[in-house]
């Protein structure tokens, strides 16, 4: 299948294609399973990107080891993990512990994963990863931030309620437009239904937060 550039695409394809340096940055940042076909290739790419032999010589010279490395890399993990979990509702994990510790807060630092649970420890992850997924999502994919055309304000303050609403059932176009038209006084957007699949709880995206606390009419 081939796929149809515009003239101004095609110039900024040959200007890629001409400056060697500047394209094998960007292969260079694909994950390796896309470049399987060109092992070589992918050696190459990466054993001789100029911060690989850098992180190599540093090793080299004992600047620091690899587990120091990785351990500085899981650190910095931990502050993005804990800056999406805060905004997160985790009063069932808080409840759980609250359950095995009661108001002796030092036994926390000794609690072990099955005390907690493999359950509960699942569900944050899998949050978690929701989350990362959110931040990094243009803002231009929220249609309550658009830059252009009508944006139904009576709707997106009250986005939420419509997300219960499909929880609770009303899965459909049809039937949560009929229930948005009762409830929210308002039309529900054809886009609402596919939005909510990929962003689920409003409530839980800073973007939307934002946006109902400046009261957008």
């Amino acid at each position: 299948m081939t796929t149809a550039l515009s003239a101004k695409a095609k110039a900024e394809l040959g200007s890629l294609m001409v400056n060697t340096s500047e394209l094998v940055d960007l292969l260079s940042l694909l994950p390796r399973e896309h470049l399987s076909d060109y092992p070589l290739l992918q050696k190459e790419i990466f054993s001789k990107h100029p911060k690989v032999k850098g992180y190599n010589k540093a090793l080299k010279d004992k600047l620091f080891t690899k587990e120091e490395f990785r351990d500085r890399i899981f650190a910095r993990l931990d502050i993005f993990a804990y800056e999406m979990a805060v905004s997160m509702n985790t009063d069932y994990l808080i409840e759980r512990v609250m359950l095995l510790v009661g108001s002796e807060i030092n036994k926390i630092d000794e609690l072990e994963i099955n005390e907690i649970g493999a359950d509960v420890l699942q569900r944050i992850l899998l949050e978690l990863s929701t989350q990362v997924r959110k931040q990094v999502q243009p803002k231009a994919d929220h249609p309550f931030l658009a830059e252009r055309g009508r944006i139904d304000h009576s709707f997106w303050r009250h986005a939420d309620k419509a997300y219960d609403a499909f929880k609770e059932g009303y899965t459909t176009q049809a039937a949560l437009d009929a229930w948005c038209q009762l409830n929210l006084h308002t039309r529900c957007p054809q886009s609402f239904i596919r939005w909510l699949k990929t962003h689920e709880d409003p409530r839980e995206i800073n973007e939307w937060i934002d946006y109902v606390s400046q009261g957008n009419d």
